[in-house]
């Protein structure tokens, strides 16, 4: 029965479509749901970005997104697998959440943490940014797609825009230019070379790569210009600041112009912090057995920018988000909700 009503609350949400900037409808979709609960719900907004938020003085807040990408998948449903855009990044999540403030209200239980539903968090996480400008919850659950791991670590991340810059030549006299394609994959080689990505991390490993490269060559020609972007993940304990001293003089010598569009450090959470402690206690009530660490960023790092200690967690399988292949099994949808209940009943008992 749980499994069901999970799978009938998560294709309802992916019927709505919810790319950043589009959270409307499915914003007012959540708000109604909540108020057939008896939820009083509290709209944060600055004109266009909009959060809803469920008991606001709490100082343990779960956090989940109602943006997806731009649609690649219509829903559709065989069996407990639902299929679609953001069934799996996160909109998985936000029905565990919906799911569990329902059976809340079934139980007649109290909800004892607070809850926000952010929008933008695919595209420049100013729905978590403006929560924190105005509220400083001490604790936080983060929902992503975690295969049901508590993830108590945070990679680091350095993006970077850049353009490589050869020398044309005719497509038959490779030796007389420069082929930007080859000096692009030169400069990746050397960045993948440097000491900090040949280390091995608890939960997961540095990595560098190449995720878009753009050389135009209309003409039988050797290519004299690339455009590309490169991406970066950092174990917790690596500082941005010390790759990117490693990076710029192999920047320098490759590239026409570059661009760091995204930078960030990660972090990883001692063992004895409060929320850590508490999901200890909530997984060993429920069947989340593992810990982990987030490769991707999310909006635990506005949040422990501004102090909040975070972990993440969720239903659903970061591998397969953005994909045109993204799904989820809704019993982990049941199994996430019963762990934030646990953690709900956890925390209440503490507070």
């Amino acid at each position: 029965m749980k499994a069901e009503r999970a799978k009938e609350i998560l294709f309802n949400l992916l019927k709505i479509p919810s790319p950043s900037g589009k959270e409307d409808r499915v914003a007012l979709h959540i708000m109604e749901f909540l108020h057939r609960l008896n939820y009083d719900v509290h709209i944060e907004s600055d004109g266009e970005i909009i959060d809803l938020i469920v008991n606001p003085g709490a100082e343990l807040f779960f956090e989940v997104h109602m943006d997806t990408i731009p649609i690649r998948a219509k829903p559709f449903i065989r069996g407990n697998i639902v299929y679609g855009t953001g069934a799996s990044d996160i909109k998985g999540g936000v029905a565990a959440v919906l799911l569990m403030l329902e059976n809340l209200r079934k139980l007649n239980s109290d909800l004892n943490v607070g809850i926000v539903f952010v929008s933008d968090e695919e595209h420049g996480g100013r729905g978590s940014a403006l929560f924190m400008e105005r509220y400083k919850p001490r604790m936080a659950v983060v929902l992503e797609p975690t295969d049901l791991e508590v993830h108590v670590a945070h990679a680091g991340n350095i993006e970077a825009y850049f353009e490589v810059d050869g020398k044309e030549a005719h497509g038959a006299c490779p030796e007389s230019g420069e082929n930007a394609i080859e000096l692009t994959y030169r400069m990746i080689e050397e960045l993948k070379s440097l000491e900090p990505f040949k280390q091995k991390g608890k939960y997961f490993d540095p990595h560098i790569g190449l995720q878009e490269l753009i050389c135009e060559n209309p003409y039988y020609l050797i290519p004299a210009l690339c455009k590309g972007r490169f991406e970066a993940r950092l174990l917790p304990e690596q500082e941005v600041e010390d790759i990117l001293d490693l990076f710029e003089p192999i920047l320098d010598e490759y590239t026409l112009r570059y661009d760091y569009t995204e930078i960030w450090d990660g972090y990883e959470l001692d063992e004895d912090e409060e929320i850590v402690q508490i999901a200890k206690r909530a997984m060993e009530l429920t069947e989340i057995e593992d810990f982990g660490g987030m490769r991707s960023w999310t909006d635990a790092i506005n949040f422990m920018y501004n102090g909040t200690k975070t972990i993440v967690f969720g239903p659903g399988n970061l591998d397969i988000s953005h994909t045109k292949n993204e799904h989820i099994d809704v019993r982990d949808i049941v199994s996430a909700s019963e762990f934030l209940m646990a953690v709900n009943k956890i925390y209440g008992k503490e507070g």
